[in-house]
């Protein structure tokens, strides 16, 4: 897929206490050009890619920075981190939504190599398992329940796909109230996940398959039926309908992502989204081998956080 980038962004920490640099890496290379320097206030995400060969996201917030998931072996994650500025020694924690491979692939070796902890739900742990991932570095935790690692909050959200315990991600700043959620890998919608949702600021969701390509396509019958059932994955009309159910004033950042190379294309992904590409003020698609650079969500001083 070629979609239109908005300029790419790394994060370098500064020498001043809290404060991260942001430098400007899309024209004479990495870390050439100060565009800022400003205390992370608010939530910044970015994506090393998306897609069913891999799969990693970027979040900060204050002075924390975390994984969700790792489908890429070390020197591929490590080289993705280092585009966005991220040595992954800074990394506070690794969290996992399931443990399909290309969400878990690289997670074990990660982890280790760096001796990041592991947060899953216990399902998730389980699955796990066959993967040797150190016990020492696992911190499981119950599904339903929110917790915090260092200036983040992280609210889990049980969601409906073909694996043990899977949960996606809303995150906030502690301090700001700035909150992103990841809403991939779910077969249909729950009254409950449009709940949590509506409370966002920004959004990685994902459109993952054009229903009619889908079925029209090469795949064999077993795995159409699997990726469209209602513990498979969203198609473009889901994911569609979900941002109209949870669209308010202050949603500014959407990132469609895990798009599938074989059951979708930039045409049905702007037929399904167009009218959100119009009316959101900054919204992308992520793409498996690049993924999407920073985001940036402004603090919300004075809001109301999400209700668990």
């Amino acid at each position: 897929f070629f979609f239109k980038q908005k300029t790419a962004y790394v994060i370098m920490p500064s020498l001043v206490g809290s404060e991260m640099c942001i430098r400007d890496s899309g024209i004479t290379g990495l870390f050439s050009k100060d565009v800022a320097c400003k205390r992370v206030a608010g939530i910044r995400f970015a994506s090393l890619g998306s897609g069913s060969k891999g799969n990693g996201t970027i979040v900060v917030g204050g002075e924390t920075t975390v994984l969700i998931d790792c489908g890429f072996n070390t020197k591929q994650v490590v080289m993705r981190l280092g585009r966005l500025g991220i040595d992954p020694t800074n990394l506070a924690a690794i969290l996992v939504t399931h443990e399909h491979a290309d969400h878990v692939g690289g997670v074990a070796q990660l982890a280790h190599r760096y001796d990041i902890p592991v947060y899953g739900s216990y399902g998730t742990h389980k699955g796990l398992f066959s993967r040797d991932l150190d016990g020492s570095l696992a911190r499981p935790f119950v599904a339903s329940d929110s917790f915090s690692i260092g200036d983040i909050r992280i609210h889990p959200v049980p969601v409906p796909h073909d694996a043990r315990e899977p949960t996606q991600y809303i995150i906030e700043n502690r301090h700001s109230l700035a909150c992103f959620g990841i809403l991939t890998d779910i077969g249909h919608l729950t009254p409950h996940v449009v709940k949590m949702y509506k409370r966002c600021h920004g959004l990685l969701v994902e459109g993952n398959h054009d229903l009619q390509m889908l079925m029209g396509g090469k795949y064999p019958a077993q795995l159409k039926q699997r990726i469209s059932s209602n513990l498979g994955h969203l198609s473009n009309a889901q994911a569609a309908s979900f941002l109209g159910e949870v669209l308010h004033d202050k949603l500014d950042h959407v990132v469609v992502g895990h798009i599938s190379e074989q059951n979708n294309d930039p045409q049905r992904l702007h037929e399904a989204f167009g009218r959100f590409e119009s009316t959101i003020a900054d919204f992308q698609y992520a793409t498996q081998a690049k993924g999407h650079g920073w985001v940036e969500i402004s603090p919300l001083l004075g809001a109301n956080s999400v209700t668990v």
